[in-house]
């Protein structure tokens, strides 16, 4: 355990002894119970805060970034609770303190409003994981498709007596899908997918003996004409 998180947990406990002594010192009347009570949930709030302010929210290894999705909503639900859990102990004990099992129920709904909002956060985080995921294979199968050209514009470029003309359009056709977007929807899956197949038939034409310039020819418009469909999809 490294120093920074000593002292942390050093703070915690500072400040939970803290909080128990000035219950017990200010608190003198009011039944012990209510004063148990009190310390608990105050207890939870700085808990809460603990984990907000001196625990780390952000892990910079997680590519989706899930922590960051929640800050907001986790703020806005700490607070809520904050908000309604101190109040609840101001009204409830200035000037003539309310029975114990009145306090123990309306700080008991208190924290299920808290344990609901804390679990619609993880809700949250989940969602962010989810179009992460999505947004990665949207945009790694356009990789591949980049990546089979580049291939093919490989393998012309060691090729000797290949007409300007077919790997000018091969430059052109690599250097046009930097604009596609990715998408999920299924007919652009579907084209990215028979993109890269025509591809890797274009590949194999290459390795004929003696070249079938034709051949080469075709099969490129056939790269070009499925890029063009491609182009035409959008993200729902």
């Amino acid at each position: 355990m490294d120093t920074k998180k000593i002292y942390s947990i050093f703070l915690l406990l500072c400040a939970e002894a803290l909080i128990i002594i000035c219950f017990l010192y200010f608190g003198h009347n009011l039944e012990s119970k209510i004063i148990t009570l009190n310390i608990c949930v105050t207890s939870i709030i700085l808990l809460l805060l603990y984990a907000d302010i001196v625990l780390p929210r952000i892990n910079l290894k997680d590519k989706t970034q899930k922590t960051i999705g929640i800050l907001g909503v986790r703020g806005v639900v700490v607070f809520v609770y904050m908000f309604l859990a101190i109040g609840a102990m101001i009204i409830f004990n200035i000037d003539k303190p309310v029975e114990f099992n009145t306090q123990l129920i309306v700080h008991g709904i208190i924290l299920l409003i808290l344990g609901t909002g804390l679990y619609y956060t993880m809700a949250v985080a989940e969602k962010v994981v989810e179009v992460n995921y999505e947004e990665k294979n949207n945009r790694g199968r356009i990789d591949e498709m980049k990546k089979i050209t580049k291939e093919v514009q490989i393998k012309l470029d060691k090729m000797k007596n290949i007409p300007g003309a077919v790997t000018e359009k091969i430059n052109m056709l690599q250097d046009n899908l930097r604009f596609l977007s990715p998408s999920d929807k299924a007919d652009a899956i579907s084209l990215e997918s028979d993109f890269i197949n025509e591809m890797k038939i274009l590949w194999s034409v290459l390795f004929n003996v003696p070249p079938d310039y034709d051949a080469i020819n075709e099969q490129i418009g056939n790269c070009e004409r499925v890029y063009k469909e491609r182009k035409q999809q959008y993200s729902n």
